[in-house]
């Protein structure tokens, strides 16, 4: 029996997705350890970078969410 494509489509979009929210959170955590490798830590800069990072994630999780959300729906059952 062969996938179907429009399955396989979107469990690709999923995990692509899961792939982004991954290296997102890689990335912070490579611009906490260059500041802290470079002891340049002023409080805000670092938290402002993090956060924004935080904010992508976010959104990419919520993203996510609802196209796994749609794909339960489209394919629970068949």
């Amino acid at each position: 029996m062969y996938p179907d494509p429009q399955r396989l489509e979107h469990l690709s979009s999923i995990r692509d997705a899961l792939r982004q929210i991954s290296q997102e959170a890689a990335v912070a955590v490579e611009v906490l350890d260059s500041r802290i490798e470079d002891e340049r830590l002023d409080g805000r800069t670092e938290v402002v970078e993090v956060r924004t990072i935080l904010e992508l994630i976010q959104n990419l999780t919520l993203e996510v969410s609802e196209e796994l959300d749609a794909y339960q729906e489209r394919h629970s059952g068949s």
